[in-house]
């Protein structure tokens, strides 16, 4: 009977690996279709999504037709050109997004493939189009505001425009002040701003005697732009005077600067001397006595009695100077003698390149629309000239730098001007 049933066992083992079997395909199967209703359901949900945002478009398309007459009767074509061809491109793409809803209603199967990217063309087109829309319907909202602020508003922008009128006085008597101070090349870039003020405030108030006359008139036509004319003529009326205001507190600190910068080339030249009266080589001694001549005869130029500065060509001057007086004098000393000067010298020279960067910056922001890359390039490596100085550990390298900010701020100066004038 043994010997009968020997095969028992491996009918056993093959019946457990037939089970195994079947309960992995029935896995497998029941996996498959979990990931298949998965897909069904985002494609069902990203549909519903599709079909919102296509009813939301159409919607609006239709409240957006009758605001663009609305709009154009209160504000006239020219205008609403903007809104109409908004309207026109939204539309547009309503109906590309309609036709690819209808493909995916008629009778012809899809694929998922295709039944995903319709969708998301269609969401993407009607919330393109609602955006646009929405954005456009925003601004005329902001405008109709403007109409109806109109009177108050205009009532306000003749007060400021008064007070802005007030200042032409006080922004002449500074520009007389400074001018027994500083010369004509110091006060180039407020020296026509009073004037200049004047005119936009002239503009300012036609503009809004413009604004008046309609509403006076009780016409139809918006007078949105009016205001924002009389508003823009108003702020740069201001900005104008402002720049006077912070030119004069500017030149007093560059001329307080160059001040400084006179007190270190006094030290400077001291310091030159006595490396001269006491250096061994008549030669040193022969270079270090031709470069102190020179800087003495700037110095005393500039601190001559009753002379108009231009405080940033004065500090400019007087570095160009010294530079020749530096450059001598560190070929004469040792090293730490050497470090010890750029030290000093480092102190006027980065006190010199950041108020004529300052300057120099507020010039071309006072003329921004008429000075070009050169200057702006100019200031701009003069800035990054002086961020290096004043990362610069070693003494000599820093005042390198500073200089070299100070060259380029001179450079983009001169340009500046010249592209201004």
């Amino acid at each position: 009977m043994t010997d009968a049933l020997w095969w028992l066992p491996s009918v056993v083992v093959l019946g457990i690996v037939v089970g195994v079997i079947a309960l992995l395909v029935t896995a497998s199967r029941r996996k498959a279709r979990g990931i298949r209703a998965a897909e069904k359901a985002e494609i069902t949900q990203r549909a519903r999504a599709a079909a919102i945002s296509l009813v939301r478009a159409d919607d609006l398309i239709e409240a957006a037709t009758d605001e663009l007459g609305f709009a154009i009767a209160q504000f006239g074509e020219r205008a609403t050109a903007d809104f109409a061809d908004a309207l026109t491109v939204s539309k547009r793409q309503l109906r590309e997004a309609f036709a690819l809803k209808q493909k995916l209603d008629d009778g012809e199967p899809d694929t998922d493939s295709q039944i995903r990217q319709w969708t998301e063309q269609i969401t993407r087109l009607a919330d393109e189009a609602t955006a646009r829309l929405d954005a456009q319907t925003r601004d005329f909202d902001t405008k109709r505001v403007v109409e109806q602020n109109a009177p108050l508003q205009l009532e306000r922008l003749r007060r400021r425009l008064d007070r802005a009128t007030d200042r032409l006085a006080g922004g002449a008597a500074t520009l007389d002040r400074l001018a027994t101070s500083y010369s004509a090349s110091a006060l180039a870039s407020i020296s026509g701003n009073v004037e200049r003020a004047r005119t936009a405030i002239d503009a300012g108030r036609r503009a809004a005697d413009a604004a008046d006359a309609r509403l006076a008139a009780g016409a139809t036509e918006p007078v949105g732009e009016q205001v924002s004319a009389a508003e823009q003529a108003l702020f740069t009326a201001t900005a104008l005077l402002d720049a006077i205001e912070t030119g004069e507190d500017e030149l007093h600190v560059c001329f307080a600067s160059l001040g400084t910068a006179l007190a270190a080339a006094e030290t400077e030249l001291a310091e030159a001397r006595a490396l001269r009266d006491g250096h061994e080589e008549s030669d040193a001694s022969a270079d270090l006595n031709r470069v102190i001549a020179t800087a003495d005869t700037v110095v005393a130029e500039l601190r001559r009695p009753g002379r108009v500065s231009d405080p940033s060509a004065d500090v400019a001057r007087l570095r160009e100077a010294l530079d020749g007086l530096d450059v001598t004098r560190s070929e004469a000393r040792n090293r730490q003698l050497r470090l010890d000067n750029a030290r000093e010298a480092y102190v006027g020279a980065r006190l010199a390149a950041r108020s004529q960067i300052g300057i120099t910056r507020d010039f071309i922001t006072a003329n921004r629309g008429r000075v070009g890359a050169d200057a702006r390039t100019r200031l701009a490596e003069a800035e990054r000239q002086l961020a290096l100085a004043e990362a610069e550990a070693d003494p000599v390298t820093a005042l390198d730098a500073a200089r070299r900010a100070m060259t380029h701020t001179t450079d983009a100066d001169a340009l500046a001007h010249y592209d201004a004038r």
